[in-house]
């Protein structure tokens, strides 16, 4: 009996529902990376680095398994904003499943079969597009959207002359994933030009790319150098039996397909390895590498989650945080009166650069992330440059952090 009894009070302590704050801190962080996907696939805006959004989801995805009455329905990229005519993708446009080291890339081929063969390629850092063409002309070209329903913008990739408008050999329907992108000598040039007519450079290839598809100025479309690179073949008759027939099936009608490097699993992390040390030197920006199963049927028949197909993942790289502590928040004041949260931290040396200071979103993201005074912060230069705090250090609280100081109302 007695043993009963302590079986059903563990029963019910495991049950137990989420405490009022912790409610409160997956609240915080669904908005603040709802408020990110909507910026970044909306407005071309990253409102943080890559690292700082995967430690948030990080940080949500353990709060959500202890407690998965608290999780929202899964979103995929943000809903088109009110603007243009919208279009409904015929297959869900999905995320890719990230890996952050060899390990979970062979877990992957152990799942997806050893005796494979698999296609690495550079995850290009762009916005992805959904084009199709019919009898060779371009009849469509849409952004992701939220996964399932994306913006029209068949002028502007038209305009961009990125893609022929008109095929070769081609068969009668064709439907393909691309990312649009700028190379880094396109980005320099159009920046030198900015500056040379007195205009502000601009601060990032893959937003800037985003944007230039979002222009009503099509002259300045076809001037910015815009390049496109196919990645996925979604339809055709008759379907080709692999990713790899597939691409050259893409590159042979004069559609720009992705380099891509088929290989034995065995293959595979050396592969990837090689891939990755050649990333500095590539022409366009660049956020990981991708992995594939090439045999079409078998990455059919794998399926997906609703996140992610099974038979593809992203290999990333992390950077290494520095830890320091938080020492105050302060609030700046905008040209537009917006109050912006400055995290003030005790100096590090990062990369060769002296950092004490870090940019906040706002008072949610300061939430989100459960920032108190005094707590052990992690700090990285995002992309090499950009200081971002990426969380906090639990274990290291002694109980005497405060709380962080609302902003002041005007």
């Amino acid at each position: 009996m007695q043993k009963l009894l302590i079986f059903f009070t563990a029963l019910q302590l495991s049950c137990a529902a989420a405490p009022p704050a912790v409610e409160q801190q997956v609240a915080n962080l669904q908005l603040i990376l709802q408020q990110a996907d909507e910026a970044y696939y909306n407005r071309s805006k990253s409102l943080m680095s890559d690292a700082a959004y995967d430690a948030l989801q990080d940080q949500h995805h353990l709060l959500i398994t202890k407690y998965p009455e608290l999780a929202a329905p899964p979103r995929l990229g943000a809903p088109p904003a009110q603007i243009k005519s919208k279009i409904t993708h015929t297959a869900p446009v999905l995320s890719l499943h990230k890996a952050y080291s060899d390990d979970a890339v062979i877990a992957f081929i152990e799942k997806c079969g050893t005796n494979q063969l698999y296609c690495i390629e550079p995850k290009l850092d762009g916005l992805t597009v959904v084009m199709r063409y019919s009898d060779g002309l371009l009849a469509q070209a849409t952004t992701r959207g939220d996964g399932k329903i994306g913006i029209d913008i068949t002028a502007a990739i038209l305009a961009s002359v990125a893609v022929p408008a008109k095929l070769t050999n081609a068969p009668p329907q064709l439907e393909v994933r691309a990312e649009a992108l700028l190379s880094f000598p396109a980005f320099t040039k159009l920046n030198q030009r900015r500056t040379t007519a007195g205009q502000a450079p601009l601060k990032s290839p893959r937003n800037t790319a985003a944007g230039t598809l979002r222009l009503l100025d099509y002259a300045e479309i076809a001037n910015r150098g815009l390049s496109i690179r196919a990645f996925a073949l979604l339809h055709t008759e008759p379907m080709p039996a692999t990713h790899t027939e597939a691409l050259a099936l893409l590159n042979s009608t004069g559609l720009p397909a992705i380099e891509s490097h088929t290989v034995q699993a065995s293959e595979v992390i050396p592969t990837i390895e090689s891939l990755n040390q050649q990333r500095a030197k590539s022409p366009f920006p660049t956020d990981g590498i991708v992995i594939r199963v090439d045999d079409l049927a078998l990455f059919e028949q794998l399926g997906s989650t609703a996140h992610h197909p099974r038979g593809a993942l992203a290999r990333k790289y992390k950077e290494k945080p520095k830890e320091t502590i938080l020492l105050s928040i302060e609030w700046s004041k905008g040209s537009t009166g917006k109050l912006t949260p400055i995290a003030h931290f005790k100096p590090i040396e990062i990369q060769g650069a002296t950092i004490k200071s870090a940019t906040l979103h706002n008072l949610n993201h300061i939430r989100a992330m459960d920032l108190k005074i005094g707590d052990h912060i992690q700090v990285i230069r995002a992309g090499g440059a950009v200081p971002e705090i990426l969380g906090i250090c639990p274990n290291k609280r002694t109980g005497k952090e405060t709380e962080v100081p609302t902003p002041p109302q005007n």
